[in-house]
């Protein structure tokens, strides 16, 4: 089995922050979002192929769940693993933790499909896609 890799880094910013002082659920949600264009490049769904219109993405699922505030100033990263691959679905979970404390502090599961960019319909994944990406696995909790 594979281990989660990083996806992403940052700072919690004060305009991120609601009037409680904590980073807000769009503050998560843009951590998580940078991270899912690194997990399509680690499995081959690189800019230049969804550039060329060959295949398109689709996010159909996202489930969050918040652990641990953050505040204004931290610095956090974003690892991310393969959970499920299928013939035309691809599931992987984002975990977001204090990058001084370890902490975690959120994780996101998210459910994409590949689609065809002409048919606007499902398809399955190029092979070699779904190969990397199989390779990437990983034995993930299911969500408490």
């Amino acid at each position: 089995m594979a281990a989660l890799f990083e996806t992403a880094r940052g700072t919690v910013h004060a305009w991120q922050c609601d009037h409680m002082g904590h980073a807000n659920v769009r503050a998560f949600g843009e951590f998580f979002e940078e991270a899912c264009w690194q997990v399509y490049n680690r499995v081959g769904i690189t800019p230049s192929l969804l550039r060329s219109g060959r295949i398109h993405m689709a996010a159909v699922q996202q489930d969050i769940t918040y652990r641990k505030e953050l505040l204004a100033g931290d610095v956090v990263e974003v690892r991310s693993g393969v959970i499920e691959i299928r013939d035309k679905v691809l599931r992987f979970v984002h975990e977001l933790r204090n990058s001084e404390t370890g902490e975690l502090c959120g994780t996101s599961v998210f459910t994409v499909v590949c689609l065809d960019a002409e048919a606007r319909r499902a398809r399955p994944f190029p092979e070699e896609i779904a190969a990397t990406a199989r390779a990437l696995l990983i034995d993930y909790p299911a969500a408490e």
